[in-house]
Protein backbone atom coordinates (compact mmCIF):
# COMPACT_ATOMS: atom_id res chain seq x y z
CA UNK A 1 0.00 0.00 0.00
CA UNK A 2 1.28 3.42 -0.95
CA UNK A 3 0.52 6.47 1.16
CA UNK A 4 -0.22 9.47 -1.06
CA UNK A 5 -1.48 12.00 1.49
CA UNK A 6 -1.28 12.46 5.23
CA UNK A 7 -4.14 14.91 5.67
CA UNK A 8 -4.31 17.33 8.60
CA UNK A 9 -7.80 18.77 8.90
CA UNK A 10 -9.18 21.94 10.41
CA UNK A 11 -6.38 24.43 11.06
CA UNK A 12 -7.93 27.81 11.82
CA UNK A 13 -7.18 31.46 12.34
CA UNK A 14 -5.49 30.80 15.71
CA UNK A 15 -2.72 28.96 13.80
CA UNK A 16 0.03 31.09 12.30
CA UNK A 17 0.41 30.93 8.54
CA UNK A 18 4.12 30.24 9.04
CA UNK A 19 3.47 27.15 11.19
CA UNK A 20 0.95 25.72 8.73
CA UNK A 21 3.30 26.30 5.81
CA UNK A 22 6.08 24.52 7.71
CA UNK A 23 3.80 21.51 8.26
CA UNK A 24 2.85 21.49 4.59
CA UNK A 25 6.47 20.98 3.57
CA UNK A 26 6.75 17.64 5.36
CA UNK A 27 6.48 14.56 3.09
CA UNK A 28 3.00 13.59 1.88
CA UNK A 29 1.25 16.30 3.92
CA UNK A 30 -2.06 17.77 2.84
CA UNK A 31 -3.59 20.72 4.69
CA UNK A 32 -7.40 20.64 4.66
CA UNK A 33 -9.41 23.67 5.75
CA UNK A 34 -13.03 23.29 6.84
CA UNK A 35 -15.36 25.65 4.95
CA UNK A 36 -18.90 26.65 5.82
CA UNK A 37 -20.69 30.00 5.57
CA UNK A 38 -21.09 30.59 9.31
CA UNK A 39 -17.31 31.01 9.64
CA UNK A 40 -15.91 31.45 6.13
CA UNK A 41 -18.10 34.07 4.49
CA UNK A 42 -16.31 37.14 3.10
CA UNK A 43 -14.76 39.37 5.75
CA UNK A 44 -14.97 36.89 8.63
CA UNK A 45 -11.71 36.22 10.55
CA UNK A 46 -11.33 32.69 9.20
CA UNK A 47 -11.97 33.87 5.66
CA UNK A 48 -9.30 36.55 6.04
CA UNK A 49 -6.87 33.99 7.51
CA UNK A 50 -7.58 31.49 4.73
CA UNK A 51 -6.96 34.07 2.04
CA UNK A 52 -3.60 34.79 3.68
CA UNK A 53 -2.84 31.07 3.52
CA UNK A 54 -3.82 31.00 -0.16
CA UNK A 55 -1.50 33.93 -0.81
CA UNK A 56 1.37 32.07 0.86
CA UNK A 57 0.56 28.97 -1.18
CA UNK A 58 0.54 31.07 -4.35
CA UNK A 59 4.21 31.84 -3.84
CA UNK A 60 5.26 28.28 -2.99
CA UNK A 61 5.45 25.15 -5.11
CA UNK A 62 4.33 21.63 -4.27
CA UNK A 63 1.90 22.39 -1.44
CA UNK A 64 -1.09 20.10 -1.12
CA UNK A 65 -4.07 22.20 -0.10
CA UNK A 66 -7.68 21.01 0.18
CA UNK A 67 -11.00 22.40 1.31
CA UNK A 68 -13.64 20.38 3.12
CA UNK A 69 -17.02 21.93 2.33
CA UNK A 70 -19.68 21.56 5.01
CA UNK A 71 -23.21 22.51 6.06
CA UNK A 72 -25.14 24.93 3.83
CA UNK A 73 -22.39 25.14 1.24
CA UNK A 74 -22.30 21.36 0.84
CA UNK A 75 -26.08 21.40 0.49
CA UNK A 76 -25.92 24.17 -2.13
CA UNK A 77 -23.58 22.08 -4.27
CA UNK A 78 -25.00 18.59 -3.79
CA UNK A 79 -28.74 19.20 -3.39
CA UNK A 80 -29.22 22.47 -5.29
CA UNK A 81 -26.48 22.23 -7.91
CA UNK A 82 -25.14 25.69 -7.06
CA UNK A 83 -21.50 26.45 -6.24
CA UNK A 84 -21.18 29.47 -3.92
CA UNK A 85 -19.21 32.32 -5.50
CA UNK A 86 -16.62 32.26 -2.70
CA UNK A 87 -15.80 28.62 -3.41
CA UNK A 88 -15.62 29.20 -7.15
CA UNK A 89 -13.05 31.94 -6.57
CA UNK A 90 -10.94 29.61 -4.44
CA UNK A 91 -11.15 26.72 -6.90
CA UNK A 92 -10.04 28.87 -9.82
CA UNK A 93 -6.93 30.22 -8.08
CA UNK A 94 -3.63 29.31 -9.75
CA UNK A 95 -0.09 29.59 -8.45
CA UNK A 96 2.84 31.20 -10.27
CA UNK A 97 3.25 28.00 -12.30
CA UNK A 98 -0.41 28.19 -13.41
CA UNK A 99 -1.32 25.14 -11.34
CA UNK A 100 -4.41 24.96 -9.15
CA UNK A 101 -3.68 25.98 -5.56
CA UNK A 102 -6.58 23.96 -4.16
CA UNK A 103 -6.10 20.45 -5.48
CA UNK A 104 -8.84 18.55 -3.67
CA UNK A 105 -12.40 19.39 -2.62
CA UNK A 106 -14.21 17.23 -0.11
CA UNK A 107 -17.99 17.61 0.04
CA UNK A 108 -19.25 16.56 3.48
CA UNK A 109 -22.95 15.97 2.98
CA UNK A 110 -25.28 16.13 6.00
CA UNK A 111 -27.76 13.26 6.08
CA UNK A 112 -30.60 15.37 4.67
CA UNK A 113 -28.38 16.64 1.86
CA UNK A 114 -27.35 13.08 0.98
CA UNK A 115 -31.02 12.16 0.72
CA UNK A 116 -31.66 15.05 -1.66
CA UNK A 117 -28.55 14.75 -3.81
CA UNK A 118 -28.87 15.59 -7.51
CA UNK A 119 -26.36 13.08 -8.89
CA UNK A 120 -26.54 14.23 -12.50
CA UNK A 121 -25.96 17.87 -11.60
CA UNK A 122 -23.14 16.98 -9.20
CA UNK A 123 -21.53 14.90 -11.94
CA UNK A 124 -21.63 17.94 -14.25
CA UNK A 125 -20.02 20.10 -11.57
CA UNK A 126 -17.22 17.57 -11.12
CA UNK A 127 -16.67 17.46 -14.88
CA UNK A 128 -16.46 21.27 -14.96
CA UNK A 129 -13.35 21.23 -12.75
CA UNK A 130 -11.04 18.57 -14.23
CA UNK A 131 -7.99 19.90 -12.36
CA UNK A 132 -9.49 19.14 -8.95
CA UNK A 133 -10.17 15.86 -7.20
CA UNK A 134 -13.61 15.68 -5.59
CA UNK A 135 -14.06 13.58 -2.46
CA UNK A 136 -17.17 12.36 -0.64
CA UNK A 137 -17.40 10.79 2.81
CA UNK A 138 -18.60 7.21 2.77
CA UNK A 139 -20.71 6.05 5.73
CA UNK A 140 -24.21 4.80 6.47
CA UNK A 141 -25.70 8.27 5.95
CA UNK A 142 -24.15 8.79 2.51
CA UNK A 143 -23.78 5.34 0.93
CA UNK A 144 -27.07 5.50 -1.02
CA UNK A 145 -26.18 8.94 -2.40
CA UNK A 146 -22.72 7.66 -3.37
CA UNK A 147 -24.31 4.72 -5.18
CA UNK A 148 -26.43 7.12 -7.23
CA UNK A 149 -23.44 9.31 -8.03
CA UNK A 150 -21.38 6.27 -9.02
CA UNK A 151 -24.02 5.32 -11.59
CA UNK A 152 -23.46 8.64 -13.41
CA UNK A 153 -19.90 7.60 -14.27
CA UNK A 154 -18.50 10.69 -12.55
CA UNK A 155 -14.87 10.64 -11.47
CA UNK A 156 -14.53 11.10 -7.71
CA UNK A 157 -12.87 9.67 -4.61
CA UNK A 158 -14.24 8.41 -1.30
CA UNK A 159 -13.18 8.88 2.31
CA UNK A 160 -14.23 6.00 4.51
CA UNK A 161 -15.32 7.56 7.79
CA UNK A 162 -17.79 5.43 9.72
CA UNK A 163 -18.31 8.13 12.36
CA UNK A 164 -19.18 10.83 9.84
CA UNK A 165 -16.48 13.26 10.94
CA UNK A 166 -16.81 12.70 14.70
CA UNK A 167 -13.27 11.39 15.16
CA UNK A 168 -14.22 7.87 16.22
CA UNK A 169 -12.10 4.99 14.96
CA UNK A 170 -13.86 2.36 12.90
CA UNK A 171 -14.36 -1.04 14.51
CA UNK A 172 -13.49 -2.51 11.14
CA UNK A 173 -11.87 -0.69 8.23
CA UNK A 174 -13.51 -1.43 4.91
CA UNK A 175 -12.13 -2.50 1.57
CA UNK A 176 -12.42 0.05 -1.26
CA UNK A 177 -16.09 0.27 -2.23
CA UNK A 178 -15.56 0.68 -5.98
CA UNK A 179 -12.55 -0.20 -8.10
CA UNK A 180 -13.01 3.00 -10.09
CA UNK A 181 -13.03 5.35 -7.08
CA UNK A 182 -9.89 5.77 -4.92
CA UNK A 183 -10.60 5.57 -1.20
CA UNK A 184 -8.92 7.11 1.83
CA UNK A 185 -9.45 6.46 5.53
CA UNK A 186 -10.40 8.61 8.50
CA UNK A 187 -11.65 8.19 12.05
CA UNK A 188 -9.72 8.65 15.28
CA UNK A 189 -6.29 8.88 13.64
CA UNK A 190 -3.51 10.11 15.94
CA UNK A 191 0.22 9.82 16.50
CA UNK A 192 -0.35 6.96 18.95
CA UNK A 193 -2.47 4.75 16.69
CA UNK A 194 -1.68 5.72 13.11
CA UNK A 195 0.87 2.97 12.52
CA UNK A 196 -1.49 0.31 13.86
CA UNK A 197 -4.34 1.64 11.72
CA UNK A 198 -2.17 1.73 8.61
CA UNK A 199 -1.16 -1.88 9.21
CA UNK A 200 -4.85 -2.87 9.43
CA UNK A 201 -5.79 -0.94 6.30
CA UNK A 202 -2.86 -2.48 4.42
CA UNK A 203 -4.43 -5.93 4.80
CA UNK A 204 -7.47 -4.77 2.81
CA UNK A 205 -5.77 -3.49 -0.33
CA UNK A 206 -3.19 -4.51 -2.91
CA UNK A 207 0.47 -3.64 -2.43
CA UNK A 208 0.29 -0.96 -5.12
CA UNK A 209 -2.95 0.61 -3.91
CA UNK A 210 -2.56 4.36 -3.39
CA UNK A 211 -4.53 5.82 -0.51
CA UNK A 212 -4.51 8.56 2.12
CA UNK A 213 -5.38 9.06 5.77
CA UNK A 214 -7.08 12.02 7.43
CA UNK A 215 -6.83 13.20 11.04
CA UNK A 216 -8.77 15.96 12.76
CA UNK A 217 -10.18 15.44 16.25
CA UNK A 218 -7.11 13.77 17.74
CA UNK A 219 -4.66 16.39 16.51
CA UNK A 220 -6.46 19.06 18.55
CA UNK A 221 -5.83 20.20 22.10
CA UNK A 222 -7.54 22.48 24.61
CA UNK A 223 -6.14 24.98 27.13
CA UNK A 224 -7.38 26.34 30.43
CA UNK A 225 -8.38 29.51 28.62
CA UNK A 226 -10.23 27.78 25.80
CA UNK A 227 -11.94 24.51 26.62
CA UNK A 228 -12.84 23.77 23.01
CA UNK A 229 -10.02 21.78 21.38
CA UNK A 230 -8.21 23.48 18.51
CA UNK A 231 -5.79 22.33 15.82
CA UNK A 232 -2.43 21.67 17.50
CA UNK A 233 0.58 21.99 15.21
CA UNK A 234 2.81 19.87 17.46
CA UNK A 235 0.25 17.05 17.64
CA UNK A 236 -0.21 17.24 13.88
CA UNK A 237 3.55 17.04 13.35
CA UNK A 238 3.80 13.97 15.59
CA UNK A 239 1.01 12.27 13.62
CA UNK A 240 2.71 13.16 10.31
CA UNK A 241 6.09 11.89 11.47
CA UNK A 242 4.65 8.57 12.64
CA UNK A 243 2.78 8.06 9.38
CA UNK A 244 5.91 8.87 7.39
CA UNK A 245 7.88 6.42 9.56
CA UNK A 246 5.40 3.72 8.55
CA UNK A 247 5.78 4.69 4.88
CA UNK A 248 9.58 4.45 5.11
CA UNK A 249 9.43 1.06 6.82
CA UNK A 250 7.22 -0.28 4.03
CA UNK A 251 9.72 0.83 1.41
CA UNK A 252 12.50 -1.29 2.90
Amino acid sequence: MKLKYITCSDPREHNSIKSIMELSRLPHVEIAVQCHPSKMSNGMPRNVWFNELLNAAYQTQNINLAIHVNAEWANDICARGIIPDTIIEWIRLKNEDKESIIKRIQLNMPQKTAGNIKPGVVAQIIQSFPNQEFIFQYNNNTKDAIKKLHKTGAKFSLLFDASGGNGVAAENWQKPIYETHPMGYSGGMSATNVIGNLNKIKTLVDNNYETWIDAEGRIKSATLFDEKPKFDVDMARAYINRANLWAKMKQK
